[in-house]
């Protein structure tokens, strides 16, 4: 390689660059990079300058035997190039991806990845920052500086080093740059917060909250306008629909995810007899993406009382949109369901309204999930592992053929366990359908 060092003064010091020309043109600079840099790259970690030129041919030398030089790719600049590779609607990289393994990677997935950078990520590096010049320290520096900010918790962090470390992976394999700088990160270690839980005496009163202000209405403390302009806490009676207590109660009966309970529709229910029926939770829908398979994108079977049953196709009946089957019907679109906000916003609500603070429920780690987990803890040792895989989706391989041979009784054992847990819930509604 034909090269020629320089020296660039900056701040209070100067500092060595390497210039490579084109060996047809020795007046065309194809790349220009710092000693330093080069010397970082090699992994030699040091705060002292470069000053001796023998010193910095020998950087040089070492950068090209070690295949750091690479003078055949474009420059691209690093942030760019991120931004680029998690745009779901023009990335090649997700293009393949896809091609390769079809819904490998959804539109929600990038989205998170392309916000957590541009939030979190971006405003920390280097404007000018180039994709070949980037090295562990620019990384580092994001993860310090999230850390010190104190704000996200460490599987956020991780998830914000992600969607840098996943663009540099792609870049080495292309060639685009000799090595990985995520080789010389740190890893950062998850300070995960155990997910809590709901007792059935707290379920069973937040269904009746729910229940009772999507029929007859509860009083709320709500902001006003009033005189002058002036904003002021009132009580006031408020009244929504059904759908926040049938989105829970499928919840704490079923396991069944916040995504599977908006994508419900009235044609993956049927009847088994007079007790029970059976949903085939084969779809979720996700914000971005839509309606696309299940987690794990396997097919399984929950079952329900029947009185959840009569009230779900009730729902759905209602469905003011020709053609529509969704239970959780918008009023505003024709093809997507409520909102998640919607429903976790009314779920929060009636939280507070029986006494779980806002500041109890953090402390808890309490949320819409946690009525999974809530399902899961009840009924581990009242069924069988291999009943409880099947209805609450198990992920891994080993267990993928659970989910094909699980029998209608091994459905329905899953449902009589879980009737009985809600006793008193179910026999208040199973009578005449109001409120317990």
């Amino acid at each position: 390689m034909n090269y020629y060092l320089t020296k660039r003064k900056k701040a209070k010091r100067s500092y060595f660059y390497v210039n490579f020309t084109d060996p047809n043109d020795s007046r065309k600079i194809l790349l220009s990079t710092s000693v330093e840099l080069l010397r970082r790259k090699i992994g030699i970690s040091s705060r002292l300058p470069v000053t001796r030129e023998k010193e910095a041919y020998a950087i040089v030398e070492r950068a090209i035997a070690d295949g750091l030089i690479n003078l055949d790719r474009d420059t691209k600049n690093f942030a760019d190039y991120v931004l680029d590779f998690w745009d779901f609607d023009t990335s090649e990289y997700i293009r393949r991806r896809n091609q390769k393994a079809p819904d490998s990677i959804g539109k929600d997935y990038a989205m998170n990845m392309l916000g957590c950078f541009k939030r979190h990520a971006q405003k920390y590096l280097p404007p000018k920052l180039n994709l070949h010049e980037v090295t562990a320290s620019h990384i580092e520096k994001v993860i310090d500086s999230l850390f010190d900010e104190g704000v996200l918790s460490n599987s956020t962090v991780k998830r914000v080093v992600q969607s840098m470390s996943v663009p540099l992976k792609e870049a080495t394999r292309k060639k685009w740059i000799a090595h990985n700088p995520m080789d010389g990160v740190e890893s950062i270690v998850n300070n995960h917060k155990e997910r809590g839980i709901y007792s059935i005496e707290e379920i069973r009163k937040i269904l009746d909250r729910l229940y009772m202000k999507g029929t007859i209405g509860v009083t709320e403390i709500r902001k006003t306008r009033c005189k002058k302009n002036i904003w002021e806490k009132k009580p006031q009676t408020v009244k929504t629909n059904l759908k926040p207590y049938l989105a829970v109660m499928l919840a704490a009966y079923t396991g069944m995810r916040s995504g599977e309970i908006r994508a419900l529709r009235s044609e993956q229910m049927r009847i088994v007899n007079d007790d029970f029926c059976i949903i085939k939770v084969d779809r979720a829908v996700n914000d971005y993406a839509g309606e696309k398979n299940t987690k794990g994108k396997r097919a399984r079977s929950v079952p329900i009382p029947r009185f959840l049953y009569d009230m779900l196709i009730k729902e759905a009946s209602s469905n003011p949109h020709d053609g529509s089957s969704l239970v959780f019907w918008s009023k505003k679109s024709a093809t997507n369901p409520i909102s998640t906000n919607f429903l976790v916003k009314q779920l929060y609500k009636a939280q507070e309204a029986i006494g779980i603070t806002e500041k109890q429920r953090l402390e808890r780690n309490l949320d819409f999930h946690s009525l999974r987990h809530t399902f899961n803890t009840n009924l581990r040792g009242r069924i069988s592992e291999k009943s409880l895989r099947a209805v609450v989706g198990h992920e891994s391989v080993e267990m993928s053929d659970l989910y094909t041979h699980a029998t209608e009784e091994d459905v329905i054992a899953v449902g009589v366990a879980i009737v009985d847990i809600f006793k008193s819930i179910y026999e208040g509604k199973a009578g005449d359908g109001g409120s317990t």
